[in-house]
């Protein structure tokens, strides 16, 4: 089962942060979101992944 670990407000954020976790070994995958005209984008990772990559992105400076 996939679980979102972050809320990225653009595409071009989530790529990069999808593309950092692949490249530290996780599985990864950005799925669009829509609310009314606003538009968002979950990172997903396995939910047996998700502590470990919540912290490799915290580690990047990044808070959630």
């Amino acid at each position: 089962m996939w679980k979102a670990i972050h809320i990225a407000a653009s595409r071009e954020q989530a790529d990069k942060l999808c593309g950092a976790l692949t490249g530290e070994g996780f599985l990864a995958r950005v799925k669009s979101v829509t609310c009314g005209e606003d538009a968002a984008f979950e990172i997903q990772v396995p939910e047996a992944e998700s502590e470990d990559a919540q912290a490799v992105i915290c580690d990047m400076g990044i808070g959630l």
